[in-house]
């Protein structure tokens, strides 16, 4: 009886101490927080291309149009913990990006490359330089900013976008752009994707990658993708393929420990669904219809398919 007495009081013991640290360790980091709260430096600025690469124009660019930039290229998103938008620039504006963010806290990179098929990389990269719970105190104690960066794209020039994000939020705004392609991954995160209107010209492919968050694409008719895959995994996803078609489209569509939910149009032909279009009429006309054809995978989650 003694010798389990003694084990209960080593474990009682062992759990204070164990508590004890813990408690000196967010103590500690929140006095570290409390003594860098004078350390904020809040930058509001505009990135840009053109001014990373100045020594490539031979006249002011604001003069005249960009030459290399109207080639097209690749555009790519590494974002970190922060809010983030993409919207279509305003007609004649470049491509830029305006951020806020707090200098002691997060750092944004950016990088321009011309490759040589005259085509070029823009790459913004944004990360935390502090840990998560430094961080956190940070901004419950006020004097925190969280990364905000909205990133506009001019409607004149064909991109194709990259987009990672983890632990942070974005919407996106694509429609009436000439995207050509898009990769979106997210992590711990989620975002908005949106089409309002028809992108200059049918995208080559949409691929979007998810775990342990959640998304909403809608009315990616307008995009037109070639390919649509779609892949999520511990969350939810909401996939509106409503819009303008403009051809036919092989769609992938994958959840793992999660649920989706997919809005088809009544008036296009569907094929490798398990239920059919219950609209669908063969075409009269001489130019066919655009087809969806679907593969669609479940894993400990379900997709489900709504005719509208």
């Amino acid at each position: 009886m003694g010798e389990k007495r003694g084990c209960l009081k080593n474990t009682m013991f062992g759990c204070l101490g164990l508590l004890a640290l813990l408690i000196l360790f967010v103590g500690g980091t929140a006095l570290v927080a409390l003594t860098k709260i004078g350390d904020q430096k809040v930058q509001d600025t505009v990135l840009s291309p053109t001014a990373l690469e100045a020594p490539l124009w031979s006249e002011p660019v604001d003069d005249l149009p960009d030459p290399v930039l109207a080639r097209g290229g690749r555009v790519k998103l590494d974002l970190g913990q922060g809010g983030f938008e993409i919207h279509p620039a305003r007609r004649g504006q470049p491509l830029h990006i305006e951020a806020k963010y707090d200098e002691a806290v997060y750092k944004v990179e950016e990088s321009f490359e011309i490759l040589p098929d005259s085509t070029w990389v823009y790459t913004v990269r944004t990360y935390q330089t502090i840990s998560g719970l430094h961080a956190l105190f940070r901004q419950l104690m006020g004097a925190g900013v969280a990364t905000e960066l909205k990133v506009y794209l001019p409607d004149d020039v064909p991109i194709a976008l990259e987009v990672e994000v983890e632990e942070g939020g974005f919407e996106a705004e694509l429609g009436g752009l000439w995207i050509t392609a898009a990769d979106i991954h997210y992590q711990k995160g989620g975002f908005e994707l949106g089409f309002d209107e028809p992108t200059r010209e049918p995208m080559e492919h949409l691929v979007i990658r998810g775990r342990m968050g959640g998304f909403e694409a809608s009315r990616l008719g307008n995009a037109s993708p070639r390919v649509l895959d779609v892949r999520s995994s511990m969350g939810g996803a909401d996939v509106d393929l409503t819009g303008d078609w403009a051809r036919d489209c092989d769609i992938r569509l994958a959840i793992s420990m999660g649920g989706m939910s997919v809005r088809v149009p009544e008036d296009l032909e569907v094929q490798g669904l398990a239920t059919a279009n219950p609209a669908w009429r063969e075409n009269d006309d001489e130019v066919p219809l655009p087809t969806l054809r679907f593969t669609v995978q479940e894993k400990m989650g379900e997709i489900e398919i709504l005719y509208r």
